[in-house]
């Protein structure tokens, strides 16, 4: 069998104006219902005609394609009757003047849409009508496009088309998808039959991504996957609503402060990060370490009095406030002289603990972020959520968030619980993991494109919130700190993985990194 694999790729997108100035640089996750619109909206004021628009998006294809095929390939264009087909009679055909051996599989279900009939007479190679799945029976060698559907598609698939999906699933082809894995529907896949979509080994997707390359759970479907910008108009792209977006570098770099000339460490801000317990000093290390290289001018560490020498050690420019504790956090006296608070890193859920975790939360009104234990504490002591400062951020892994939101039947329930959760309680949630999603308060998703399997280990999370404690210190605003600290810290990761390997990856080697990501930044 033929092996795929699916690991994304990871994007940098170029800017467009959005809604306020502070969104410049975010890419638009356009809803599938939306995208005819911008087609339309690019016929009308380019203008251009939609055959016209057709071979454009066509020939971005084959020039993407022709750089993933392994030499010369014989090619099996799989090509339905919508206008996905119609870009498979071109990329047929543009393929074939280039010299690929190309033949076109073409399915009879239904009428072809009027641009898919005129490409289909256009191709004067060879064609084998399918009215059953059986007659599809490529060269072993050949590289499967898939051209069935597109991002029009919102039922399951059945019948013949069905069957043959199955049939391409079951062969050893690589396959590459037009645009989108035919079967696989651009949001909501909860109700979908999962046999009856494509499982390509790469998706080339035109203009923007979508949302369901974001869901762990639609991986096996689309593998990697890259966006072609075959320029669609970009005013129609801004006039289209929607909650989702990507973060890119250009908005991270827009976002981001030059530090002043005349700043000191006061100006920096002074963080408080609440973290450890006896035998679990390593987190408070990583959180301290990523806090001091991202800006903070100040670092104080309460830690129990166990871990006042390793700290000290480990992280000589953070200030110590032991815990009158030796093994957890227990209080914490005076709080005026923070700008920020963080808490969670390895502090467990001794009673002590959680006791002194709702008096910071009742006490503290100003910039905070909550994470591991922290979090696992407000899952069991509920009447905490509501008292949480407005635009705290918490940072949940899957399981985490599962505690605090309930259990959820798919990846677009969860992002739907995530969002509502953020509306509900007026925090910013991160959601970590591939594409680690930020849901703001006003209803607002973002997908982090920084970041690589190598960070799937412990201690990155307590990097991440050292980062964004230094961060919120400085001054940020929540969402502003969230957007700018995840996608530093999976591009600290990413430089990891390129110098060490993903395997080599460590939570330390990121922490120390976050620093030269700064002056990529900057």
């Amino acid at each position: 069998m033929h092996e795929r694999k699916c690991k994304n790729f990871y994007l940098f997108f170029d800017s467009e104006t959005i809604e306020q100035k502070a969104m410049n640089g975010l890419k638009k996750i356009i809803p599938a219902c939306s995208i005819p619109e911008v087609d339309r909206y690019t016929l009308e004021n380019e203008p251009v005609t939609s055959l016209e628009l057709m071979e454009r998006a066509a020939g971005k294809w084959v020039e993407k394609a022709v750089e993933i095929f392994p030499g010369e390939v014989k090619i099996a264009v799989l090509a339905g009757n919508g206008n996905n087909g119609g870009d498979g009679y071109v990329i047929a055909r543009l393929l074939r003047e280039q010299g690929y051996e190309v033949v076109v599989y073409q399915l009879l279900e239904g009428r072809k849409s009027p641009d898919c009939e005129w490409n289909s007479r256009r191709w004067e190679g060879e064609c084998v009508e399918l009215k059953s799945a059986v007659a599809f029976q490529p060269d072993p060698q050949a590289w499967i496009v898939d051209a069935l559907f597109g991002t029009g598609l919102n039922r399951q698939v059945s019948g013949v088309a069905g069957e043959l999906i199955r049939k391409v699933n079951s062969l050893p082809n690589p396959v590459i998808a037009v645009d989108m894995p035919s079967g696989l529907m651009g949001e909501d896949n909860s109700r979908n039959d999962r046999d009856a979509i494509v499982q390509a080994d790469y998706t080339l997707t035109f203009q923007c991504p979508k949302l369901a390359f974001m869901f762990p759970e639609n991986e096996p479907f689309v593998g990697k996957w890259q966006v072609l910008d075959i320029g669609l108009h970009p005013q129609g792209i801004a006039g289209v609503r929607t909650d989702y977006y990507c973060l890119s570098e250009e908005l991270v770099r827009d976002l981001l402060p030059r530090p002043s000339v005349f700043a000191h460490k006061g100006s920096n801000g002074h963080a408080l990060l609440i973290a450890g317990s006896r035998y679990m000093m390593g987190a408070a290390v990583l959180a301290a370490k990523a806090a001091v290289r991202s800006g903070v001018g100040l670092l104080f560490c309460h830690v129990p009095q166990s871990g006042v020498e390793i700290l000290q050690t480990a992280v000589p420019e953070a200030l110590i406030e032991p815990d009158c504790s030796d093994r957890c956090f227990t209080s914490v006296e005076d709080m005026d002289r923070y700008t920020a608070v963080g808490v969670g890193p390895a502090i467990g859920k001794n009673a002590l603990t959680v006791k002194a975790l709702e008096e910071v939360i009742r006490r503290w009104r100003g910039k905070m972020v909550l994470d591991a234990d922290a979090l696992n504490i407000l899952a069991e002591n509920r009447e905490l959520l509501s008292l949480l400062p407005v635009g705290s951020i918490l940072t949940p892994h899957p399981k985490e968030f599962e505690r605090l939101a309930g259990k959820s039947g798919n990846d677009f329930e969860r992002l739907n619980k995530l969002s509502n959760f953020a509306q509900q309680y007026q925090v910013v949630m991160l959601l970590k993991g591939a594409h680690t999603i930020i849901a703001t308060p006003d209803g607002k998703c973002y997908f982090n494109m920084t970041g690589n399997p190598g960070m799937a280990k412990g201690g990155m999370g307590d990097v991440l919130t050292g980062v964004l404690l230094a961060l919120l210190a400085s001054g940020m605003e929540a969402w502003e700190a969230a957007m700018i600290g995840v996608f530093a810290h999976g591009l600290a990761g990413d430089r990891v993985a390129a110098e060490n390997g993903m395997r080599g990856t460590c939570a330390g080697l990121v922490a120390e990194a976050i620093g030269r990501v700064w002056k990529i930044l900057e």
